[in-house]
Order: C-alpha cells, then sequence, then structure tokens
C-alpha cells in the first residue's frame, strides 16, 4: 500500500473535520455577532419595534445556517468528486466522457455552491442619522452574478492548488518508499505539515477565504502579497529546503534545531495573528500573511522537487552512461587479444582448414562487438552463439592429448529473452585462463539455465596457478571488474553473484532477474 493509500481515508476524515469545524464556528460566531449587535442598540436605546422592523427581512435560518451548511456540503462533494475520481484519471491521462463529465459536475457543484451562498446569505449593519449615532439596521445582499462567477473561479483555483500540494507530498513520500533517502520523508512531512497548520487555522480562526484584498488599496496589497510570496518562495527554495535535505536525520541529537525553527515559525504566524487582529483587522490576516507563506513555502518545494530533483537525476545518468561506456569500450581489445593469441598458436600447429574455421569464428565474434556489443539489451540467443564461438577458438589449441575435460549444458531457447551484452562471457574466459594446464589435469563445466523470472549461470572449473614467466600473472583482471560493475549499474539489487575459490577450484554462480 503507498503512501497516497494509506492516507486517503485520514485526510477525507480531517478534511470533513476541518470544514464542519470551521462551518459551525462560523454560524455561532454570527449568531454571536447578531445578538451583540442587537443588545448593543438596546442599550442605547433603540426602540424594539424599530429593531426588528429592520430585521424583518432577515431570518437566520434562511439567510445565515442554510446558505453556509448547503454551500459547505456542495464545496465539499465537488472537491472529493475531483481529488478522488477526477484527479487519479488525469494523472493517468486518461480524458474519456465520463473523466470530463465528473470534472464538469465538480465545476457545476462549486458553481452552485457559490450561487447558493450569494443567493440566500443576508448581512445586515448599524443604520445612521446625520449626526452619526446608530438608530437601526439595515439588511443587504451581496449577490452579483459576476460576484458568483469570479467567486466559483476562486474556489476552482483552490481546489486545484490543494490537488498539486497533495500530489507533491505523494510524490516524495514514494519516492522514500523506493530510495528510503531522509530527505524525501523530510520534503513530505513539510508539506504535510504547512498544509495541515494551514487548514487548521483557517477552520479555527478564518472568514470566507479572502484571496485578494480589493477596493481603493487593492492594487498596492495584492502587489504586496505577490512580492512577499516570491521572497518567500525564494527564502525557502534556497535557504530553508537545502537546510533540512543535508542533515542527518538518523542521529536524534541533529533534530532539535530543525524542530525548533519550525516551532518558531508557526509559534510567530499564531503571535502575529494575534497582534495583527488588534492592530488591523483579523479577516484580512489569511490573504496577506497566511496564503503567500502557503503558496510561497509549498510551490518552492514544489519547484526543487520538478528542477532540482531532475538535475540530480540527469547528473546521474549521464555519469552512469559515461562508466557504462567505459567499461564497454575496455571489453573489445581485452578478448581479442585472447583470440588472437590463441588463433596464432593453432596456426602454428595445425593447419589451414582448422585455422581458417577459427578466423571465421572470430570474424562472428567480432561482428558481435561491433553491432550488438553496444546495445542495452540483447537477445540472449545471439549472447550464446558469442558465447558457443569462443569456447570452439579455446577448444582448437587443445588435442586428446591433454587430460582436459570440457562440458558445456546450455538450456535450449523456447522463447526470446533479453538480457545486457557480455555479461557471461568474461566468467568463462576467466575459466579457461586460469583452469587449463598442459601439464595436469584440467576441466571446465558450464551451465546455463532459465526460467519464467530468471537467468541461471555457473562456471565451475579447475585452478592452476600461473608460472613466473607468464605474462598474465599479475595481469589486473579487468574483465571480472567489468562485469561486476556493469551488473551492479545494470541490474541493481535484481542479481546474486557467488563466487567461491580454492586451492584447486574456482566456482562462479550469477543469477539475475529477466526483465
Amino acid at each position: 500500500m503507498n503512501a497516497h493509500e494509506r492516507l486517503r481515508p485520514y485526510e477525507l476524515f480531517f478534511i470533513l473535520l476541518a470544514i464542519t469545524l470551521y462551518v459551525v464556528r462560523r454560524l455561532f460566531g454570527i449568531a454571536s455577532d447578531f445578538d451583540s449587535d442587537i443588545e448593543y442598540l438596546q442599550n442605547i436605546p433603540v426602540d424594539n419595534s424599530v429593531i426588528w422592523a429592520d430585521l424583518s427581512s432577515y431570518d437566520q435560518y434562511v439567510n445565515n445556517i442554510f446558505p453556509t451548511v448547503v454551500a459547505a456540503i456542495l464545496f465539499t462533494t465537488a472537491w472529493g468528486i475531483f481529488h478522488f475520481i477526477v484527479s487519479p484519471e488525469i494523472k493517468k491521462k486518461n480524458f474519456d466522457a465520463s473523466t470530463i463529465m465528473l470534472l464538469l459536475l465538480s465545476m457545476g457543484l462549486v458553481l452552485a455552491s457559490c450561487y447558493v451562498f450569494k443567493e440566500f446569505k443576508l448581512f445586515w449593519r448599524f443604520r445612521y442619522d446625520d449626526f452619526a449615532n446608530p438608530i437601526g439596521f439595515n439588511v443587504y445582499s451581496i449577490y452579483r452574478k459576476l460576484h458568483v462567477l469570479t467567486d466559483s473561479v476562486g474556489v476552482m483555483i483552490i481546489i486545484v492548488f490543494y490537488e498539486v500540494v497533495a500530489q507533491a507530498y505523494y510524490y516524495f513520500a514514494e519516492l522514500y518508499e523506493i530510495k528510503q533517502a531522509s530527505k524525501y520523508r523530510v520534503l513530505s512531512n513539510v508539506i504535510l505539515g504547512i498544509s495541515v497548520f494551514a487548514i487548521v487555522f483557517f477552520a479555527l480562526f478564518g472568514n470566507e477565504p479572502e484571496l485578494l484584498i480589493v477596493g481603493s488599496t487593492g492594487l498596492i496589497v495584492g502587489t504586496g502579497q505577490i512580492l512577499l510570496t516570491i521572497g518567500i518562495h525564494q527564502f525557502f527554495y534556497k535557504r530553508v529546503i537545502p537546510y533540512f535535505v543535508k542533515i542527518n536525520y538518523s542521529k536524534q541529537e541533529h533534530l532539535l534545531v530543525p524542530a525548533l525553527l519550525v516551532f518558531v515559525y508557526f509559534l510567530s504566524v499564531i503571535v502575529l495573528y494575534f497582534l495583527w487582529d488588534r492592530i488591523v483587522d483579523r479577516g484580512y490576516f489569511g490573504g496577506i500573511i497566511i496564503l503567500p507563506n502557503v503558496v510561497g513555502g509549498i510551490s518552492a518545494i514544489i519547484r526543487w522537487m520538478f528542477f532540482q530533483e531532475k538535475k540530480e537525476l540527469q547528473t546521474q545518468v549521464f555519469q552512469k552512461s559515461a562508466e557504462l561506456n567505459t567499461l564497454r569500450s575496455q571489453i573489445n581489445p581485452h578478448f581479442l587479444f585472447n583470440a588472437l593469441n590463441t588463433l596464432y598458436a593453432v596456426a602454428l600447429n595445425e593447419n589451414a582448414e582448422k585455422t581458417s574455421t577459427g578466423i571465421q569464428k572470430l570474424g562472428d565474434m567480432m561482428r558481435f562487438m561491433l553491432h550488438e556489443n553496444h546495445q542495452d539489451r540483447i537477445p540472449l540467443s545471439k549472447e550464446i552463439e558469442y558465447l558457443e564461438n569462443f569456447i570452439d577458438i579455446q577448444r582448437m589449441r587443445l588435442d586428446e592429448s591433454h587430460e582436459i575435460e570440457i562440458r558445456v549444458n546450455i538450456q535450449t531457447l523456447n522463447h526470446e529473452i533479453y538480457i545486457a551484452p557480455m555479461l557471461l562471457n568474461p566468467f568463462v574466459e576467466n575459466a579457461f585462463k586460469h583452469g587449463i594446464s598442459f601439464r595436469k589435469p584440467s576441466w571446465i563445466y558450464i551451465t546455463l539455465t532459465f526460467d519464467a523470472n530468471k537467468l541461471y549461470f555457473k562456471v565451475h572449473n579447475s585452478l592452476h596457478p600461473k608460472q613466473e614467466n607468464d605474462t598474465e600473472k599479475h595481469s589486473s583482471g579487468i574483465g571480472l571488474e567489468n562485469v561486476k560493475k556493469r551488473l551492479e549499474l545494470i541490474y541493481p539489487q535484481r542479481y546474486s553473484l557467488d563466487i567461491q575459490q580454492s586451492e584447486q577450484d574456482y566456482f562462479v554462480a550469477l543469477t539475475f532477474v529477466i526483465f
């Protein structure tokens, strides 16, 4: 079960709880403000008949509870459809009729939510005489068709932004499950922490979302919001994220400072909120302070995800590609040198027919080097053909007078299998290099089998120490080191290589996953 599936039930419960908390708090808050304003006019005093006459068109159930609850239900339904049904289909690039209809349904529910709230919601304010003394109430509506449309667009932006943040969290959480790197857990937890804090803060203290403050100061305030968001974004991207990524989270003593910084950050936002409430107006706090922090911080993490991570992956790919090309380039002269030495010995001791056969096999091997060796994957049949040619060339230097036993058991292919080139022959070459002696009994056993998922390759040979005058006694054994590095690069965590050596024999067992 991935991070998305584990979080989903908790996420739904949390969002429903936050929306319910917000609605209940707002309804009680508005009812309390309504009673306080009535009590204020009664204490001035203003006649009750005037007060209730002014409020005759206002009904708490119809003009406050009903639009707030229904709008919240429609909004929650729209969010649920988009987040749990539409977004996964969009992620899979499935844009069939069903997905489009559900997307339109989600947008329609958002529009209905804004319409119900604007159509039925009524507000009140004090009515004043010529001397600015309150003498009653004015009941008014803020319903405008343009407001319904613009608010719907704003709400859809909120839903889409939530989805972007959620996908960023899932991305880092799943990366952590795959790579087990602490930095991915940190980034996912930072996203989760900021998101939970923003939602809880709004549920406990927020009013209707004010994305931008409009009016005579709207341009100045809006410009300030944009600049603050950009500043927070740059601060998170250049300072905060690199700091948290570099921390060694395996050591508990390293957690104190980052935990303290997170605590100070959230505490400062809460303190600033209450100071703002006393000096300015808490209604604008979300739009001016909370929104730039949330958007700036999370967008910085998303930017790091798409650009910094992409840069690291490109660097790794280039390094691996360069290393593979270097390793492959080392194969050609190594095998060609051994094959030419063998053919030289055969040419001196055998007739031309045998030599020509050897040259033909060498030509096939060189053709393999030129055309197959530089591909990422080749058919196993090609690798086997090269292996058999190599063994046949090695057999040419042996005759019946030598006590040398060579057994080759290769399973018959009934379907094509693809593997990385030149993974098998280095072990066979090593067996002929160290396992053959013209003075002592020698043997080489080679087995190649496979099933639906894995390939099994075994080489077992006698072992004979090289003479002091042997030019290859102190050679580096580049073939085996080469294949070990290539296995690690091409089949990471998908292969096993068991090498056992004694004074008399040498055994290699290689297994890797076929894909």
